[in-house]
């Protein structure tokens, strides 16, 4: 999955739970990884190599929290809720 792709998932889970509790840890945690997928979703950057390492980091953990596979393509953040939603 590319970047843009990555960096839209992650902005679509910040407007869906940036008041949720449950993922305070995450938010504070990805303090630089966050900032920089709403830059690249609004086409206000390009990384260098460290910004993408940074926000695949971002993406990675942000599968990890939903209990999303990472190799999985998904276009939209609810794809990802979905799965989550399955296993429990």
């Amino acid at each position: 999955m590319d970047i843009k792709q990555k960096s839209s998932l992650i902005v679509g889970f910040i407007q869906m739970h940036f008041n949720t509790p449950k993922y305070y840890d995450f938010f504070d945690y990805n303090d630089l990884g966050l900032p920089l997928a709403v830059a690249v979703e609004s086409d206000l950057c390009t990384l260098n190599d460290k910004g993408l390492q940074i926000l695949n980091e971002t993406y990675d953990l942000l599968c990890d929290e939903l209990g999303a596979d990472k190799e999985e393509e998904y276009e939209f953040i609810n794809d990802m809720l979905d799965e989550d939603e399955d296993e429990e």
